[in-house]
């Protein structure tokens, strides 16, 4: 019979570990309590109390509420509980990542007292139900009202943001204690109720259930961890206030139920599953904030599980036992179960891989989409790139053009000077011949200042310098004209005597321009002015 006893434990305490354990520790994770070293020593500390209370102290109204239900008497019995708690949560886990394991439990319980001929009176059947309903509404409910409370006196007080996340990591920190130990005490059932069928002391018993746990959780521990991650990092993706609700609301409700309190109108004291209590929590927040933190796919199909749990360990529970008894029926009738078990598993495999392909197809046709985009982009880009050159080669060719043009001048005007020239060589001394001299010098001259280059020179060192001059302007607006050419000049770098001949005056000239240029910056005569107009 303990052979009996400790491979259902096995059976429970798996769906446990695989079901509701990561809930919890995702909230606390999400809260950002779990990063705190207390309670990552604390936790296996507390889960190990809450579970081992009832077994020594004897005070446990969820326990004292399922044995007054039924008690199995024999191996089979107790066999037939762990297997149907373990198809009927298979089952669900198809339709939602929360199977309600607790409720599964329960049923189970039920359907092995039916087939023993013990029928419980309805009223315990009605209250257990009406238990299972109330519990997630209650939990909907607590979680939005603590919510809607919290945004209220927030907005009322004006507490700074610093002070609020303070506050809330305080309660999320307390709140993760309670919601462990309620946790660990309210489902303590799965862990304690099938050995106390055995002439067993609670140290012994107790014993047994922990080998049984730590037997089980080095094949769970990736797959919690991963869930639990997952929980926290996607599930609640939300503001600390939201998180904070929902732990408030999931201590209240696992407590309440865990308490003679329900009894009192006429509800069940049951184990409840974390993870439909998660959800329910979820969905009030939603409401109260109007803004979706949970799909409602998710709603749905958890609260499917949540129905269809504990209807299918009720009817394979039965089945079961009464095969264990001989009864062909009940054979059959769990074949039917076992081949719709291996129906839907089917059809969600194929349902996985026809998603799975849409997915795939999605996938690529985006990757197609976006290499398109990058094509394009890149065709753009060498458009652009084209037209810079073209447009670069064509300013090239203007500068050629320019250069050209202004040795053709240039040569021109000497061509003619030099005609001139040998004219006035030819002509008598005389008055005509010093006319002439002072007219061909005076064209020399002019042609000596470059006027029309030196006019290029500036436009086009202005359009190179733009920011350069803008700024000059707008910090030192009443330099003159020349002041600003003399301050370009010496940005790029021209001598005293290469900036003389470009602006057609003297190197002392120069000097005089470069002091009062000096003056007008408001510089020392330590400073160097070069330097200082560079770094303008």
């Amino acid at each position: 019979m303990i052979l009996y006893v400790i491979f259902s434990l096995l059976l429970i305490g798996a769906m446990l570990f695989l079901t509701d354990l990561p809930v919890v520790l995702g909230s606390i994770l999400a809260s950002g309590a779990g990063e705190r070293w207390s309670i990552r020593i604390l936790c296996p500390f507390i889960l190990l109390a809450g579970l081992a209370v009832p077994f020594f102290i004897g005070v446990s109204p969820v326990i004292s509420s399922s044995v007054s239900l039924y008690i199995p008497s024999s191996p089979g019995e107790i066999l037939s509980i762990g297997l149907a708690t373990a198809f009927a949560i298979l089952t669900a886990r198809q339709f939602s990542s929360y199977p309600a394991v607790p409720y599964s439990f329960m049923a189970s319980i039920a359907g092995v007292a039916l087939a023993a001929g013990f029928s419980p009176a309805s009223k315990v059947f009605l209250s257990y139900i009406g238990s299972w309903i109330v519990a997630p509404l209650l939990c909907a409910i607590l979680a939005a009202l603590t919510y809607r409370t919290y945004a209220l006196v927030l907005r009322s007080k004006r507490i700074h943001l610093a002070i609020l996340d303070s506050r809330l990591q305080v309660t999320s920190f307390l709140f993760s204690f309670l919601l462990l130990a309620v946790f660990a005490f309210n489902n303590s059932l799965l862990f304690s109720f099938l050995p106390d069928v055995l002439p067993l002391t609670p140290p012994v018993r107790f014993a047994v259930a922990a080998v049984c746990a730590v037997a089980v959780y080095p094949f769970l521990h990736r797959r919690v961890s991963l869930s639990k991650w997952n929980i926290s990092d996607i599930d609640l993706d939300i503001n600390a206030q939201s998180i904070a609700s929902l732990m408030i609301s999931m201590v209240l409700v696992l407590g309440l139920f865990s308490s003679p309190l329900p009894a009192m109108v006429g509800l069940a004291v049951t184990p409840l599953p974390a993870g439909t209590l998660f959800v329910a929590a979820l969905a009030g927040i939603s409401l109260t904030r109007k803004r979706a933190l949970e799909e409602g796919q998710v709603i749905v199909k958890s609260s499917l599980s949540a129905i269809l749990s504990p209807v299918l360990s009720l009817m394979f529970a039965f089945c079961l036992a009464r095969v264990l008894d001989g009864t062909v029926i009940g054979a059959m009738f769990i074949l039917v179960l076992i081949i719709l078990e291996g129906g839907i598993a089917i059809f969600n495999n194929w349902q996985y891989k026809r998603d799975f392909q849409r997915q795939t197809m999605l996938s690529r046709e985006q990757q197609v989409f976006g290499t398109q985009r990058s094509l394009s982009a890149l065709e753009v880009k060498a458009e652009m790139t084209e037209k810079d050159l073209l447009d670069k080669l064509d300013g090239k060719r203007k500068e050629l053009v320019d250069f050209a043009l202004g040795i053709g001048d240039q040569k021109k005007f000497m061509e003619g000077f030099y005609e001139d020239l040998k004219e006035v060589r030819r002509m008598p001394d005389g008055k005509e011949k010093n006319d002439k001299t002072d007219v061909m010098l005076s064209s020399l001259r002019e042609r000596m200042y470059f006027t029309s280059e030196m006019n290029d020179f500036y436009a086009r060192s202005e359009v190179l310098h733009r920011d350069f001059n803008r700024r000059l302007s707008e910090a030192y607006p009443n330099l003159t004209e020349n002041e600003r050419k003399l301050a370009n000049l010496l940005r790029q770098g021209f001598s005293s005597k290469y900036i003389a001949s470009l602006m057609n005056i003297t190197s002392k000239s120069v000097e005089i321009n470069r002091y009062r240029l000096r003056a007008k910056l408001g510089l020392d005569r330590s400073d160097n002015l070069v330097k200082f107009i560079k770094s303008i």
